[in-house]
C-alpha cells in the first residue's frame, strides 16, 4: 500500500530527486542564455545614466552601396524619437566590424556615446548638420547616448549591431 503524498508535507529525498530531474529537463529544453548575465548588467548600467529613453521605430531593411564588383550588402535604418530629439542610425556591415552612421535632430554639436557591455563607450560629436559615425564597431548589443549643451541627455533601448 502506497503513503498519501501532501504537499503539507516537508520535502524528502524523493521530492528533491524528482525536482532535479525536472530541472535537468528544464535546463535541455530551455537553457538560460550564455549571455543573460552580462545582457542584464549593461541593461541595469544603462537605465542607471537616468536619461529619457527614446522610442524604437524600426525601418525597412534597405540595400546598402555597392562597393567595387561586389554585391550589395545589407543595411539597416533605425530610427529612435523622444519628445526633445529624434535620432536615425544606418547600421551596415563594415571589413572590421559594422558602421553606424548617424543623424541627430535639432541639428548642432551634440555629444554622442555608444554604450556597449563591459563599461565600454565609444565617444563623438555631432557636426554642426547633426551627423555622427562610428567605423569598425564589433556586433553585439549597444546603446546610443546623445547629450546635448543645452538640454537633457536620451538614450536608445539596447539594439543589436
Amino acid at each position: 500500500m502506497s503513503t498519501p503524498y501532501s504537499p503539507d508535507e516537508p520535502l524528502d529525498a524523493t521530492d528533491e530527486a524528482v525536482l532535479a530531474d525536472l530541472g535537468r529537463v528544464a535546463l535541455l529544453a530551455d537553457p538560460v542564455p550564455a549571455d543573460l548575465v552580462e545582457r542584464s548588467l549593461f541593461a541595469m548600467t544603462l537605465a542607471a545614466l537616468e536619461t529619457e529613453v527614446m522610442t524604437l521605430e524600426r525601418m525597412p531593411e534597405a540595400a546598402g552601396v555597392r562597393a567595387a564588383e561586389t554585391a550589395p550588402t545589407q543595411a539597416r535604418t533605425i530610427t529612435f524619437t523622444s519628445t526633445s530629439r529624434t535620432v536615425m542610425i544606418t547600421v551596415a556591415p563594415g571589413v572590421d566590424g559594422v558602421r553606424i552612421d548617424g543623424w541627430i535632430a535639432p541639428t548642432g554639436e551634440v555629444g554622442i556615446e555608444l554604450h556597449r557591455p563591459h563599461g565600454e563607450v565609444l565617444t563623438t560629436r555631432t557636426d554642426e548638420d547633426g551627423r555622427f559615425a562610428f567605423d569598425a564597431v564589433a556586433p553585439g548589443p549597444a546603446s546610443l547616448v546623445a547629450r546635448p549643451d543645452d538640454g537633457p541627455a536620451v538614450s536608445t533601448p539596447v539594439i543589436e549591431l
